[in-house]
């Protein structure tokens, strides 16, 4: 499977520029591969995993089972353990690398694995994308490794007991995700989108921060630091992804939780995580797109989403061209052309949009600002707050 640069951008600014879905946009992509999700740090994996050990893979075989890579099945693999970071696993054991191989071991290396019970509840299998398995550098052996991962406290036993508390019933984990957390001043607006596409993260989050007081948690002063989302199975088992199955989230930063809340699948909520009733009572119905106008008062876009961060700026013509953008003269006069207070109006939303329509995504390298331009009446448009401003003439004249 191969994605190339152009094709990768039209997936960026598709998602960019359409409605929430409920469903990830790539489901799985070959290790390495252009757009693949980058390997995820030790604190998260430490985590995110189960069982934590270093092995030495005695045996790689092919099975029935339909591989990613190879038609003739996903290898199994028979794995000895030689040491234990979190939890336990047998002296022997095998586990499927499959569908989508995260393992990628052959017979005789030696690596360290990252896993999670199997669904039917005996044996393990990897924790899946995007790093179920870690192996020597030229910067790190596998015993510093290994130590590295030993000193790291785990906290997911700590944020499922915060559900827990509260009444809910804690049935596995489901995935988790790193990002940086938007400026404190960003917080009451949505549509700087995290990179790497937070599903748990869709409104502004002020509303998390709100959210989160409610058990005595705080995400405000960790604003602009890295964090990690852990995601828990409440209530039902996966893969039971039924309408109204609900989803713990748990924030953490600087290896403190400082966040929770829930959701509902498909796109219900968030909720407090004492709003148990409430979630489970939940209707499924969509929720409206775009919002209310988050900026009723009018907005500097520029500030508002800190532009000046920008590193490329990603389009699509309503010619049908396509492109980026990286010279930092014309991405600085584009940011200057955003930099005024400007009165809003509330955004529309055309499933349908016309042809004449523009998109762009400012990129800077954290997250990404998604705009429309309509040059019919000058506006520009971010839907994920539920506005639009026409910022002038000076800006038309800069678009590609």
């Amino acid at each position: 499977m191969r994605i190339t640069r152009a094709a990768l951008t039209a997936l960026l600014l598709a998602a960019a520029c359409s409605p929430p879905a409920s469903s990830d946009l790539i489901a799985c992509l070959p290790p390495g591969a252009p757009g693949s999700p980058r390997e995820a740090s030790i604190p998260v994996l430490v985590d995110r995993a189960d069982v934590i050990v270093l092995v030495t893979v005695v045996r790689s075989e092919p099975t029935n089972t339909l591989g990613y890579y190879d038609s003739q099945g996903a290898p199994r693999l028979t794995l000895r353990t030689l040491q234990s970071a979190k939890g336990s696993a047998p002296a022997e054991f095998s586990v499927l690398d499959g569908p989508c191989p995260t393992l990628v071991a052959t017979q005789g290396e030696s690596l360290v694995v990252f896993l999670e019970p199997n669904l039917e509840g005996t044996g393990l299998r990897p924790i899946g994308l995007p790093t179920s398995a870690l192996r020597a550098s030229a910067n790190r052996t596998l015993v510093q490794l290994m130590a590295e991962i030993i000193a790291t406290r785990p906290l997911d036993a700590d944020a499922r007991g915060i559900f827990e508390r509260n009444g809910w019933t804690v049935t596995a984990k489901r995935d988790f995700n790193e990002f940086d957390l938007p400026p404190l001043k960003s917080f009451g607006l949505a549509a700087r989108e995290i990179r790497g596409a937070v599903p748990a993260v869709t409104e502004p989050f002020e509303r998390y921060a709100v959210l989160s007081g409610e058990v005595g948690l705080d995400p405000r002063p960790y604003a602009g630091r890295r964090a990690e989302i852990l995601t828990f199975w409440l209530e039902r088992k996966p893969p039971d992804y039924a309408e109204g199955t609900p989803f713990g989230h748990a924030l953490i930063a600087d290896r403190r939780i400082v966040g929770a809340w829930i959701t509902v699948f498909p796109e219900g909520g968030p909720f407090s995580v004492r709003e148990r009733a409430a979630a489970l009572a939940a209707p499924t119905a969509r929720r409206s797109f775009p919002p209310v106008n988050r900026a009723p008062n009018g907005i500097n876009i520029a500030k508002a989403y800190d532009l000046a961060a920008t590193r490329a700026v990603y389009f699509k013509t309503g010619a049908g061209g396509n492109g980026e953008i990286t010279d930092p003269a014309r991405i600085r006069a584009l940011v200057d052309a955003l930099d005024a207070t400007l009165p809003t109006t509330q955004a529309t939303w055309d499933p349908n949009p016309p042809a004449r329509i523009s998109y762009l995504n400012f990129d800077s390298g954290a997250g990404f600002l998604s705009l429309l331009y309509d040059p019919q009446d000058g506006l520009v448009t971010v839907a994920a707050d539920g506005f639009a401003v026409n910022p002038g003439p000076q800006f038309a004249a800069l678009l590609p």
